[in-house]
């Protein structure tokens, strides 16, 4: 907020300086200030120091604040003679948007200045971050012979204390971030140092060592999973800057095959067959990169139910790898396309695929015999060969209790219950997959929850509970609403089966009502509820997908900057966030309210905060 003009009495200066700090900026500045100097006050002997400050820097927050975190080395005074030199825009009447950006720039330029070339560096280093780092990743990534390690933990928090770099404590271990301003600035500097694409490579030399813990199918999956998502701004810009470099796509590739599970998991399916095929087209026409890149982006294709295209890729992968020579791509692919089979009911199609890629995986790759073993224990229970199922199960459980992973276990676990209660063993079957629910929430599998919990819905109804099957049928229907996707079509059939039977045995008013429970239920709670506790007692607000109130206050900014026609980038300038944070909270908005395009949101947002009202901030 700018500071109006005050004048300072001589026979006042008291009265002034309380009237003063009651201005935002200048309470900005103090709180700002005794962050680094517990005792600063505004009396009369600082006012008019003050006064003038504020009004130099226009009220920007982040220039107050930059100025603030240098008093603690500089008087008032000082402050105000070095800024003279640098706002030379100041001083006329002009008070437009361009002047304000004028005087954040050499605010800025002005803190860069004051700080020491080590500084300077890990500023500039800093900036190939993209959101929040902690301690370890900003080590790790800028440290070197001109940098050492011990010295970019001092600097860090050397920067924490000017203002430069924020740290958040309310995370464990805490968090660092750059503002987009001071980022941008920073990657300019880094450009002028001729240090941009070496920081770059080790920024994606990084993720590509999270990537790769968190696909080696081991019991870090969870917690690697978890961490990826943390990172999640920085695993989107490592995958662009192997987008723009050509020489850099079969790193890109390399991230992505390890990370094709966490996508599964967490999404979003379609950014991550986006970025494929850009990688894709950046690659030789018969090179080996090409070739994971074809088959990851088809295992993505599968979970989105579209089937042409995953066929397409997968012959082509499979074609390149056995061109050069590799095993692996050779392997996946037959994998999936027994997975296609299996899902297009072609059972004898896909018995012969998943046997050929398990006599070629089992001496190589323990997490390709994990993956052709689970889809030979669903092929089994779609044949209703039981017995099959129970022992190809349990050879794959113990599989996967010895390499610690969750994520196959899941539906392992899923397969056993229903064939155990095919069997008349329905205790167990409940049991089994009670501790399925438990595995895929571990991994926030919200796609997997949504399949399990049907499986204890078919469960409940043929026990005559058609209660408890609708509400827990609502269950599911808010997990795949959450991550915008179908029912999976192998288990539509057994989707649209329970349904009609709660249907049937409750009325339709009923059946309605259970359901609509279900669906007003959070993520935890419906897992609690499909885990055999009982159903929440507080009151549970009706969920209306049209209603404002179902997003966030600066969700519903986004989406009215949607409709007046902003771009991610400039939606992100308008802000000053990153383009990757506007991307996810559009990518939340859309997963909200069901839709799947930003026409959609611009509709709402129009309806509901006609362009032009939605307040700011």
């Amino acid at each position: 907020m700018r500071v109006p003009s005050l004048a300072l009495p001589d026979n006042r200066g008291l009265m002034a300086a309380e009237r003063l700090v009651s201005f935002e900026g200048v309470a900005l500045l103090v709180e700002r200030a005794m962050a680094v100097m517990p005792d600063f006050r505004v009396d009369q002997t600082n006012a008019a120091d003050v006064l003038r400050l504020c009004q130099r820097l226009d009220g920007i927050p982040l220039a107050l604040e930059l100025a603030a975190g240098r008093l603690e080395g500089l008087s008032l005074a000082r402050l105000n003679q070095g800024l003279d030199a640098e706002l030379t825009v100041l001083g006329g009447t002009n008070r437009g948007a361009e002047a304000r950006q004028r005087t954040l720039d050499a605010t800025i330029g002005w803190s860069y200045g004051l700080l020491d070339e080590e500084e300077r560096r890990l500023w500039a280093r800093l900036s190939v971050f993209a959101g929040s780092f902690d301690e370890e990743a900003g080590v790790h990534v800028c440290s070197d012979a001109a940098l050492p390690s011990d010295r970019v933990i001092a600097l860090l928090a050397a920067l924490v204390e000017k203002s430069i770099v924020k740290r958040d404590p309310n995370v464990h271990p805490p968090r660092y971030e750059l503002l987009e301003t001071l980022r941008q600035y920073g990657r300019q500097k880094l450009r002028e140092m001729g240090d941009e694409i070496e920081l770059q490579r080790r920024h994606r030399d990084w993720i590509l060592e999270l990537a790769a813990a968190a696909g080696a199918w081991d019991h870090r999956q969870a917690r690697m999973f978890d961490r990826i998502y943390l990172e999640r701004d920085n695993l989107w810009a490592a995958l662009d800057f192997c987008v723009r470099r050509p020489k850099e796509a079969g790193h890109g590739i390399e991230i992505c095959r390890n990370l094709y599970i966490y996508w599964f998991v967490r999404g979003p399916l379609s950014d991550g067959r986006r970025v494929l095929a850009s990688l894709c087209e950046r690659t030789g026409g018969d090179s080996r990169a090409r070739g994971e890149a074809l088959w990851v982006g088809a295992s993505l294709a599968v979970v989105q139910n579209d089937v042409d295209a995953a066929a397409q890729m997968l012959n082509e992968s499979l074609r390149i790898g056995r061109l050069v020579g590799s095993l692996e791509i050779v392997t996946w692919s037959i994998v999936y396309l027994g997975v296609i089979a299996w899902a297009q009911g072609k059972l004898e199609e896909a018995g012969a695929h998943l046997e050929a890629a398990l006599e070629l995986a089992r001496p190589t790759s323990r997490a390709i015999v994990l993956a052709a073993l689970n889809m030979q224990v669903s092929l089994a229970l779609s044949r209703g060969q039981l017995d099959r199922v129970v022992d190809l199960g349990e050879e794959a459980m113990t599989l996967s209790r010895e390499t610690g992973e969750l994520w196959v276990r899941g539906w392992l676990l899923n397969s056993l219950s229903q064939a155990h209660w095919q069997q008349g063993e329905s205790h167990l079957a409940e049991e089994l997959a009670r501790e399925a629910v438990a595995t895929k929430h571990a991994l926030h599998d919200e796609v997997g929850l949504a399949i399990l919990v049907e499986s204890l819905a078919m469960m409940a109804v043929e026990r005559g509970a058609a209660e408890r099957a609708a509400i827990l049928l609502g269950c599911a229907e808010h997990l795949r609403e959450s991550v915008v996707t179908p029912v999976f079509g192998p288990y539509q059939a057994q989707h649209e089966t329970s349904v009609s039977s709660a249907r049937q045995q409750l009325g339709d008013a009923a059946y309605r009502s259970a359901f609509e429970r279900g669906k007003t239920m959070t993520v935890d709670e419906g897992v609690a509820y499909a885990r055999g506790q009982k159903e929440p007692t507080k009151p549970l607000p009706a969920r209306d997908a049209k209603s404002p109130t179902l997003l966030t206050r600066r969700e519903q900014e986004i989406a009215t900057l949607v409709a007046e026609g902003l771009s991610n980038k400039q939606i992100a300038a308008k802000l000053v966030v990153s383009e990757r944070t506007a991307e996810y909270h559009i990518l939340n908005i859309l997963n909200k309210l069901g839709f799947n395009s930003r026409t959609q949101i611009a509709s709402w947002a129009t309806a509901h905060h006609p362009v032009g009202a939605m307040p700011r901030g």
